[in-house]
């Protein structure tokens, strides 16, 4: 997240403050409703939401536990594939 806010930060406060704005929209939906975005389909063991600016958050539901686990945050248009392999 930190190198996320120094890149958006050299567009100036406009886009930093957007982009913590969208996180914290989604941190309170998934927290609300953790199982509202879809699997991700390179690995089903993570959903996968899109925020603001195409920045992909991938993350995990522990039904049992009653947890959301964010697992990767990064830009769409890196190979979020290559990635986030699908496990063995």
């Amino acid at each position: 997240m930190k190198l996320i806010r120094e890149y958006l930060s050299e567009f100036g406060d406009s886009p930093t403050k957007k982009f913590r704005e969208s996180f914290e929209s989604f941190c309170i939906q998934v927290a609300d409703m953790p199982l509202m975005f879809s699997k991700y389909e390179y690995n089903p063991k993570y959903r996968k939401a899109v925020i603001i600016f195409g920045y992909l958050i991938l993350y995990q539901v522990d039904e049992k536990r009653g947890i959301v686990k964010i697992y990767r945050v990064l830009h769409g248009k890196r190979n979020a594939e290559a990635l986030i392999k699908p496990p063995p």
